[in-house]
């Protein structure tokens, strides 16, 4: 699996570590189902492959299986 950090106004535009934006993740070993996700969660990639999230887009939808989320 690979993180990588896209600019929120130019999603062709890869950033270099510790600059935020982003999440999109490449799982190239998930054979069977999507192995790109572009998310719209706010984040950051460090030097040593290691990431950290930040929060959301704003206006974004709420997705994924989280049953703490009531509508």
């Amino acid at each position: 699996m690979k993180i990588i950090i896209k600019d929120s106004h130019d999603p062709f535009d890869t950033l270099p570590h510790g600059k935020s934006g982003l999440i999109n993740v490449v799982d190239l070993a998930n054979l069977y189902s999507c192995s790109f996700l572009a998310t719209s969660d706010l984040g950051r990639l460090h030097p040593d492959g290691s990431f950290e999230v930040l929060g959301r887009m704003d206006n974004t939808d709420i997705r994924g299986c989280n049953l703490l989320i009531s509508e």
